[in-house]
């Protein structure tokens, strides 16, 4: 039962909480040191040395309780053992029972206090039998003060236990909850800068992208065909304030004031495709719609957003790696899914290939992760890359079921 092993010491009531360990170790070793001095003036005052053991044994216990806790508490054992069976001021060294089997009951699990607890008791008990029972020694003495004493303390240290152990619990899961709602943010902030990223890419990715394109056409045909050169110009001009109108809503949202609304315009949605497409044509472009969907009058405007964007990135990289080229834009209901397909026969590109287990090559770019991702939110499947027969493809697929709002 002896044993020097060190524990961690749990958190301690507010009434200790400005008091240190070693504050505490130093208060023990007063209270040992007093016990050692008290049993010393009793024996030159009385001459009685039956008591030096007893009060020695009861200083070394609780000089040690708090380093060894169980070293301590055998010492006192077999000190009030020995004191009980000889029937030699035995009640000396019985109240300081409390001390080590209050710091056993309170650092150490049930599994380990109460066999302890058990020993003390039928050491004690025995101890007892012997020393009334045996016809050789005379007295009495108090018995049973050791048995009340080390009772006592085991419930007041596992109560303390317990209690420790509650004000733990209860502390680890405010920290919990706090790194939880600490985590939460990070995400939401972390979804939130996505998103923005995600936006602001597809709005100036196809805009400046349409820009460069009729600003080269202008300047290659200002001198000789002066009216292509103005036609360039004024799709520029277009493209232009459309991408500002579109930076100027999401700013608007992102610097508005807590409550005060910012003046917001529609998001764009599947209606919104003929004018994007009137842009990529004006840079010269034939493009074609085709919207083969009953679905389409009835999705969510998140949906709408999305299929408007994946249209908007596929028509940039036509305009930024396809060179002349037809593309076709189609939506179609296929059983239970709505597909929306981009493909063009622009030889100017091989591009990235993405899956649809959402693999990407070293070249794929941000459009086309954005693209998967914006499918992804709806549970759907993005395949982009090189058509068989020459040109570019961009097919999306998004089940049904989670496309229509309730």
């Amino acid at each position: 039962m002896g044993g020097s092993d060190q524990t961690e010491r749990p958190p301690r009531p507010p009434l200790l909480s400005r008091v240190s360990a070693r504050q505490l170790q130093y208060l023990d070793f007063v209270l040992a040191g007093f016990l050692a001095v008290v049993a010393v003036a009793f024996i030159r005052r009385n001459g009685n040395v039956n008591v030096i053991v007893p009060a020695l044994g009861a200083a070394v216990s609780v000089a040690l309780r708090r380093r060894a806790p169980f070293a301590a508490l055998t010492v006192i054992i077999a000190v009030v053992a020995l004191a009980t069976t000889a029937a030699t001021a035995n009640s000396v060294a019985d109240p300081f029972v409390a001390f080590p089997m209050y710091q056993v009951a309170s650092v150490r699990e049930r599994r380990q206090s109460i066999p302890a607890l058990m020993v003390a008791l039928t050491c004690f008990f025995a101890a007892a039998l012997v020393h009334r029972y045996s016809s050789s020694i005379g007295g009495t003495g108090n018995d049973s003060l050791a048995f009340v004493v080390a009772v006592a303390a085991w419930f007041v240290g596992d109560s303390v236990r317990t209690r420790r152990t509650y004000t733990a619990g209860l502390a680890e899961q405010a920290a919990q909850r706090q790194r939880e709602t600490v985590e939460r943010a990070q995400r939401s902030v972390a979804e939130e800068r996505l998103q923005i990223a995600r936006e602001l890419h597809d709005v100036v990715a196809h805009s400046l992208s349409v820009i460069a394109v009729q600003s080269g056409v202008g300047r290659h045909v200002i001198d000789e065909q002066p009216a292509e050169a103005k036609k360039a110009l004024a799709a520029v001009e277009m493209t232009s304030r459309s991408a500002l109108d579109e930076l100027r809503r999401m700013l608007g949202v992102l610097r508005r004031d807590d409550g005060v609304p910012a003046a917001l315009a529609p998001a764009p949605d599947i209606g919104s495709l003929a004018p994007l497409i009137q842009q990529v044509q004006m840079a010269g472009y034939v493009v074609e719609l085709d919207v083969q969907s009953t679905a389409v009058a009835s999705v969510t405007p998140s949906v709408g957003l999305s299929i408007y964007r994946i249209v908007q990135e596929a028509l940039t990289n036509v305009v930024k790696h396809a060179g002349p080229a037809r593309v076709l834009v189609e939506i179609r209901d296929e059983a239970d899914v709505l597909v929306l397909e981009v493909s063009d026969d622009g030889g100017g590109r091989t591009g990235p290939v993405t899956g649809v287990n959402g693999t990407d090559d070293g070249t794929a770019h941000h459009g086309i992760v954005g693209m998967r991702e914006r499918v992804a939110l709806f549970d759907g499947a993005l395949t982009a890359g090189p058509r068989p027969g020459g040109g570019f493809q961009v097919l999306a697929r998004f089940p049904l079921e989670n496309l229509v709002g309730s």
